[in-house]
């Protein structure tokens, strides 16, 4: 029997209906209790405590880099300018001194919004909603949230004043590109403090928020100032500009980015140094979110002259090895759609086209990497841009190789580039110890889909076709396979003035003047010598035997037959001077012989060596690990006049409210004798004077180093000071190979001559100051004995070791290996 379902009545509807919205209205109230009580609190502006970035500093006062989860600078509301709060005003919100957190009217838009069928979730925010979007709420779209974010705002008008919810609202948001808050934005948008901003920018930075992703030059030219046209409308509407500034801010060109500070991504080694110390003194927390200010014992204008060397003289090197191949290539089937890609995501970087005058933008594809090749979304994002200029580096992707023409063409962007054949003489293949043939076309060197670094050599511009694009020549720039390391220190205050850990421009990974253990081969002969000296075992003048030995090292059991690698000659007897010029092997083991590695170990470890070393006769040829920048330290202590102290990275850190939190200073410790520093400077300076060194003398002025070549020339170094600088110098393999024919003085000098030239170029000439007890005798350099007669000269000795009147007796040269295993005839 069918069942019939009786109609409800009028009255049922109704009363369903009021229990329904009572049920809602309790599930409302309910929920919006329980949403007030459990709201954070914020009682008064002091309250306020963002994440902040950690600012880095030279000694010099310039930024060198931050440390952030969030890179924020908080400043004062009254230090921003009137121009740009009412910009941001008009921009988010005109009715903000009038309303009190929440615009009801728009509330009600936006819920009609939502009511229709497959709406999103809108928002009528006002910045005090905003502010308290940023600092609790987040950005996800739910009622509860919004229920929260408005509850929220309310409160936040009630306890705080409206400047002070403006100026949280301007010191908390994000602006794209990393940063957050008006200064930071100012800083990486146009290079300046948000204090100095025109009306222009100040539009445009008021424009960003409502979409960080999509309303910045980067992202999208044409939207971004499409949106600083309608900020600048509104202030027009609004009365905070008059017609005449607004529509000449209008009108201005397109704003092309700001390039970042002068000195920041020069330092990226020295950084991470900075970064560990602090995250091992106060953890990851306050490292990156409290605000510290650090103050480092770096010159920013030596840490970039510092970079900028070792890359050249790594380039050069490299040169000489021959060219490895690409580091990166795309395969061919694939070059296609991948190009497709680069230049979709490129046009859309560039947007519209740039003012008259404007240098035209290229592709930089540096950041391309196995990962990102593998995800379309990652490669876009992977492309930055560049500016078309002779000089200007960048990464391009090959996409002819013309054997017919013998040039290669490479993809930039706006345009393609060549190479011609005639540039790649260098390019032969790659053999570090061996002369292979340079190549006779160009197809022996390059490929299509190659990622290559490349340098503008020549831009040509047609008079006739002005709006035709340039023809432009390329150099291929080779990346080294080889690594190298530079540390430079004050001898008088301790601070490291400069510190390079190796080629690449970032940090990541392996720091080689902090962290690579590698032969310092005869750079460590200095040490040895301050040894022989301080004991009074040798003077400059004493008499060495430059003969072929055979050695039984007790400390081993081993047999030895050290050889004189630099020159490859034994010279007879000579002077301890003139064996450490030209970096005599024989002469540094028979004087660790005579001394024992015991004290040699223990000075080099007072003079600043922390590694082990070893304890056998090698020791005297620099068979023992060190980092550069110990033995730069250890040199140092030679420039310092025997006085040891630890190198300062940091000098000084303060926290976010202006306390000292540290703060340090040399603390020094006489480890050699003044007397006996000087003397073995001078000794130094034979070696550029007359020795391995003598690449240095182009310099001019008072100077004192040694080379230093592995076995194998693994490892090359030169180490060395003037009276106001040391520097030490490093180029290796990370994986130990040999460097083929390479030497400290072919290698390394040129790196340290060239950062010292510019270091050294404006200081002021001096000498190095003898301390009181050093005497000079005038001597004969071939036998050390006193000598007024032609081609004498004068050297520096400890008083009271001085050559007398008469010949000193000299070793004989006659040395029977039979007779000599194991000590001395």
């Amino acid at each position: 029997m069918p069942i019939y379902l009786r109609r409800p009545t009028l009255r049922q509807i109704v009363i369903s209906a009021l229990l329904t919205c009572a049920g809602l209205f309790v599930i409302f109230v309910g929920l919006s209790l329980y949403i007030w009580l459990t709201l954070p609190t914020m009682n008064t502006i002091a309250d306020y405590s963002p994440k902040r970035a950690t600012a880095i500093y030279s000694d010099d006062g310039y930024l060198v880099g931050q440390l952030y989860t969030e890179r924020r600078t908080v400043v004062s509301f009254p230090s921003i300018p009137k121009h740009v709060v009412n910009a941001f005003l008009a921009a988010e919100d005109s009715g903000f001194y009038t309303h009190g957190g929440l615009d009801y009217p728009g509330i009600l838009r936006a819920l009609l919004k939502d009511l229709r069928p497959g709406a999103h979730l809108q928002g009528a925010s006002t910045i005090t909603q905003q502010t308290v979007k940023a600092l609790v709420v987040g950005p996800e779209r739910s009622v509860a949230r919004k229920i929260r974010e408005a509850l929220l705002a309310r409160r936040l008008e009630q306890l705080l004043s409206k400047d002070d919810i403006l100026y949280i609202y301007l010191n908390q948001i994000y602006f794209g590109e990393g940063a957050y808050g008006v200064e930071e934005a100012s800083r990486t948008y146009f290079g300046k403090s948000v204090r100095d901003l025109n009306l222009d920018e100040a539009a445009y930075l008021a424009a960003i928020p409502k979409n960080p992703g999509h309303y910045t030059l980067v992202a999208d030219p044409a939207a971004a100032k499409s949106r600083q046209r309608y900020v600048l409308e509104q202030m027009k509407a609004a009365g905070s500009v008059d017609l005449a500034e607004a529509a000449k801010a209008i009108a201005a060109p397109t704003l092309v980015r700001a390039a970042r500070a002068e000195f920041v991504g020069w330092a990226p080694h020295y950084v991470e140094q900075v970064r560990r110390k602090l995250v091992e003194m106060y953890g990851e927390s306050t490292t990156y979110e409290s605000g510290l200010t650090v103050y480092t014992g770096m010159s920013a204008p030596l840490q970039r002259v510092a970079h900028q060397v070792l890359r050249q003289g790594l380039e050069d090197l490299a040169r000489r090895h021959g060219f490895g191949g690409a580091h990166l290539r795309i395969e061919v089937d694939r070059l296609a759609r991948y190009r497709a890609l680069l230049h979709e995501a490129f046009e859309r970087r560039v947007g519209e086209p740039s003012h008259p005058g404007a240098r035209l933008r290229i592709w930089d594809l540096a950041a391309l990497n196995e990962k990102n090749l593998d995800d379309e979304t990652a490669l876009k994002e992977a492309l930055h841009l560049a500016t078309l200029d002779e000089g200007e580096r960048t990464v391009g992707l090959v996409t002819r190789v013309d054997n017919a023409d013998q040039e290669v063409w490479v993809d930039l962007g706006t345009l393609e580039g060549r190479i011609p054949l005639r540039t790649l003489a260098w390019a032969r293949r790659f053999a570090p110890d061996a002369e292979t043939p340079s190549p006779q076309h160009v197809s022996e060197v390059l490929r299509p889909g190659d990622l290559v670094l490349v340098e503008i050599e020549k831009i040509a511009v047609n008079p006739a076709k002005s709006r035709a694009l340039p023809m432009v020549e390329l150099a291929l720039v080779p990346v080294p396979e080889a690594q190298g390391a530079l540390v430079s220190i004050d001898p008088v205050t301790r601070l490291v003035k400069a510190l390079v850990g190796g080629y690449e421009m970032h940090a990541e990974g392996f720091d080689r003047a902090t962290q690579a253990l590698r032969q310092p081969g005869s750079a460590f002969k200095p040490i040895v010598y301050a040894a022989g000296l301080q004991s009074h075992t040798i003077t400059q003048a004493s008499i060495c035997p430059d003969t072929p030995i055979l050695i039984r090292d007790q400390w081993t059991g081993h047999e030895w037959r050290p050889h004189n690698f630099e020159d490859g000659k034994y010279d007879g007897n000579i002077t301890y001077r003139t064996a450490l010029t030209h970096s005599k092997n024989t002469c540094s083991v028979k004087l660790i012989e005579k001394l024992t590695p015991e004290p040699v170990i223990a000075l080099a470890q007072k003079m600043g060596i922390h590694s082990t070393l070893p304890a056998n006769l090698t020791l005297a040829l620099g068979s023992g690990d060190v980092k550069p920048i110990e033995l730069a330290n250890a040199i140092t202590t030679i420039a310092a006049g025997g006085m040891f102290a630890e190198p300062i990275l940091i000098r000084k850190i303060v926290d976010g409210h202006g306390a000292v939190l540290f703060e340090t200073a040399a603390t020094t410790e006489a480890v050699l004798a003044p007397e006996v520093a000087f003397v073995l400077t001078d000794m130094m300076r034979a070696v550029i004077q007359e020795g391995t060194g003598q690449r240095a003398r182009v310099l001019e002025r008072p100077l004192a180093g040694k080379t230093g070549t592995s076995n194998d020339a693994r490892n090359v170094w030169f180490s060395g000071f003037s009276p106001e600088l040391e520097a030490t110098v490093w180029v290796g393999f990370d994986d130990d190979r040999p460097l083929g024919r390479e030497t400290g003085a072919s290698a390394a000098l040129p790196i340290w001559v060239a950062f010292m030239g510019e270091a050294l170029e404006h200081v002021p000439r001096s000498d190095f100051k003898p301390p009181p007890d050093v005497v000079f005798v005038s001597v004969d350099p071939a036998t050390g004995e006193m000598s007024s007669g032609p081609g004498s000269i004068s050297e520096a000795f400890v008083a009271g070791t001085e050559p007398r009147e008469g010949a000193q007796a000299r070793p004989s040269i006659y040395y029977q290996d039979d007779e000599t295993l194991g000590g001395h005839p």
